[in-house]
Parts: structure tokens; C-alpha cells; sequence
């Protein structure tokens, strides 16, 4: 069986090949309304449901956006460290995230234009198990805050294109 470090070495390989079509991870899904707030999501084979919160409106029945937002974010850099802590062969034992943000509904309902609708800013305090020293740990962070996608969407522009087809 494969082991994580030589399948990170494989596809780091094939990154540093610089063949931008052996690089490209495309990804897709479909998003429906079932209710009110309540969608289900089909991602390959996986279904994600969605929905808001009783006092919004909604039937409480799975995570509103947001909160799959941190767990999408969070899940993404609990990957990105365990892939690059096994290319430094670096042990990693249990990795847990605790996030928090303030969304304004001010934002929401363009009560003040001067508030944004998304989140003035997120903290992750990360919790890591590991017998590694602080400069081995400092290095495999560089790599995370450099190296999971989900993190570099949530910090800079990401063009994102929404049409109204038919």
C-alpha cells in the first residue's frame, strides 16, 4: 500500500513538472433549494445539506453557510498540514480547530454600505499534537499558510462569476 509521504512526493513531483494541465484539480457540484432555507448539494458522490437557523427563518436541520464555510476551511488545513507534515516527516497526532467570526446583517440587507455582507475576520486557534520542535513546527505552518487553497480563497480575491441562466 501507498503510504501519504510517497503520494505527496508523487504529485509534488508532478507540481514541479510545471505541466499546468497535470496540476488542475477541477471541481463541480450542483446546489438545489429544497425548501425554504434547506439545500442539498451532490458533489461527485457526496451530498452536503445547508440550512439557516428557527429565529432566520429556516428549519434548523443541518449548518447554515457560514459554518460550512469553517468547516470547509478548516477541514482544507487540516489536510494541507497532515500532507505536508508527512513530506518533512513530521508526526502529527490529533489536529483541532476552534474558529470564530462576526458576520453584521447590516451587510446582508445593505443597511450601511460601509459593512461588509461576509466576515470582518476569522480566528483559528489550531491545536496539534506533535512531538516536533518549534523551528519544525514554525516551517510546517509556512507551508500550510503558503500551501491550502481553501485558506488562500477566504484571504484573497477570488473572481468568482454568478449569471442567471435559463
Amino acid at each position: 500500500m501507498v503510504g501519504l509521504k510517497e503520494r505527496m512526493l508523487h504529485w509534488r513531483q508532478v507540481a514541479q513538472g510545471g505541466d499546468a494541465a497535470a496540476c488542475r484539480e477541477a471541481m463541480a457540484g450542483t446546489v438545489r433549494q429544497e425548501s425554504a432555507f434547506r439545500t442539498k448539494g451532490r458533489f461527485g458522490k457526496h451530498v452536503v445539506y445547508v440550512d439557516e437557523p428557527e429565529s432566520f427563518g429556516g428549519g434548523d436541520s443541518a449548518a447554515n453557510p457560514a459554518e460550512l464555510l469553517f468547516a470547509g476551511l478548516a477541514g482544507s488545513i487540516a489536510v494541507t498540514l497532515r500532507c505536508h507534515a508527512a513530506l518533512r516527516d513530521i508526526e502529527v497526532g490529533a489536529i483541532e480547530m476552534t474558529l470564530s467570526g462576526d458576520l453584521d446583517i447590516r451587510g446582508f440587507f445593505d443597511a450601511d454600505p460601509a459593512v461588509r455582507s461576509g466576515f470582518k475576520g476569522i480566528a483559528i486557534a489550531l491545536k496539534l499534537e506533535s512531538d516536533a520542535s518549534p523551528a519544525r513546527l514554525e516551517e510546517l505552518m509556512a507551508a500550510v499558510e503558503r500551501g491550502c487553497p481553501v485558506l488562500d480563497a477566504v484571504r484573497g480575491p477570488t473572481p468568482v462569476t454568478l449569471e442567471l441562466v435559463s
